[in-house]
């Protein structure tokens, strides 16, 4: 798989950025931010349904639907792996992501009911190098398989890096911390908002592209 298929595993798709309508307060805002980011890290939803006036079970499906988003726009679906894999695979990105380490800190006024949000990300490491170690345990078993069996070929390759993704996740590494400056902003209607552009930030920073 290319590494842009790869990367596309390791981005959270954003959810539906929706709150009820009216200004809020630099503590409502810090919550609001803090809120969007747990659920699309964490799967944790308490907070995220009071904002956007949903259900756990809305929240829920959203964010299964967005796994499988994801997992589709991979490629995945694509390299004749095995449907045993495939769910694993599908499970290790739900791992992952859980391992985001970041902190919300405190809004700040940025003028037109807009504020400002810092969030001090450590970056994940564990896929540091991940290249070689695959290509590595790959040669080991080639002789193995059938090479003109494209499927196997793909079969292998990925049990391989599952493998070693599987015990980096269990055992999260982290760099040293960054700051990502978030905007939490009302639309024309007065409705809050953050845009994509500052969610793909925080996750180009949570999981950089050099990290694999």
């Amino acid at each position: 798989m290319k590494k842009r298929g790869l990367l596309a595993v390791l981005l959270i798709a954003v959810m539906a950025l929706l709150c009820g309508c009216g200004g809020m307060s630099a503590e409502d805002a810090q919550s609001y931010a803090k809120s969007i980011m747990d659920a699309s890290y964490k799967g944790e939803f308490d907070k995220y349904v009071e904002w956007t006036k949903s259900s756990k079970e809305e929240a829920q499906k959203l964010y299964e639907s967005n796994v499988d988003t994801t997992m589709q726009e991979a490629g995945f679906s694509q390299l004749g792996l095995s449907e045993e894999l495939n769910a694993n695979y599908r499970q290790l990105f739900l791992d992952m992501i859980k391992q985001a380490n970041y902190e919300v800190g405190e809004a700040k006024e940025a003028g037109d009911k807009a504020y400002t949000v810092d969030v001090t990300v450590k970056p994940f490491t564990g896929f540091d190098g991940l290249q070689a170690e695959v290509e590595a345990a790959t040669m080991a078993e080639v002789e193995t398989i059938d090479v003109n069996d494209q499927n196997a070929v793909n079969e292998l390759v990925f049990q391989k890096m599952y493998e070693i993704m599987a015990a980096k996740i269990a055992s999260p590494t982290y760099g040293d911390p960054t700051t990502v400056t978030i905007t939490v902003k009302p639309d024309s209607d007065g409705v809050y908002f953050i845009d994509q552009t500052d969610m793909t930030a925080l996750d180009d920073a949570l999981f950089p592209s050099d990290a694999f």
